[in-house]
């Protein structure tokens, strides 16, 4: 289960202006972006946090990974350092979305792609690796724990909650 305190901190890490912020601040920032970005808001935070667990996946593993300083490193996420001393460079991809899989993959056939396990289960290539995180648990975390008024299915604004993949 993904705590709020992680959802917090990919905030943190992902938008400069709240890297200090409490978690009062933080939430009352979201709470006053428009819905129109709120898709965005969802998938960057996402990301960002897919980031953070997959690290904690590999500490857990005994494996030695850096996450890269930058949010938006050109093409790779995190670094592995190998038990020869070489190092791996992966991209990570929070989604449920196979063809955008796919595009990575055509795009960039050298990469080693990371994904959630939902998308993991529909792609078979062997460049990609079941992260054994879910989307739907990601995307859970960040909408309930930041944007759960915004699409509350009692807002006039939980129209959008089809687009998260929310049951309403």
């Amino acid at each position: 289960m993904i705590e709020v305190a992680e959802v917090f901190e990919a905030v943190r890490r992902g938008y400069n202006q709240l890297e200090f912020a409490s978690a009062d601040e933080i939430s009352d920032y979201f709470a006053s972006v428009e819905a129109e970005s709120v898709l965005g808001h969802v998938s960057n935070i996402k990301g960002i946090l897919f980031e953070q667990e997959y690290m904690d996946t590999l500490s857990a593993q005994g494996i030695s990974a850096n996450l890269f300083e930058s949010t938006n490193h050109p093409l790779t996420d995190i670094s592995i350092l190998n038990p020869d001393g070489s190092v791996n460079e992966i991209q990570l991809k929070a989604t449920d979305s196979a063809s955008y899989i796919n595009t990575t993959i055509s795009e960039n056939p050298e990469i080693d792609i990371v994904t959630t396990s939902e998308v993991f289960e529909s792609i078979d290539c062997e460049s990609v690796i079941d992260s054994g995180i879910s989307n739907a648990d990601l995307n859970d975390a960040v909408v309930e724990n930041l944007f759960e008024d915004v699409v509350n299915p009692v807002s006039p604004l939980s129209g959008i909650g089809w687009l998260l993949g929310l049951p309403f």
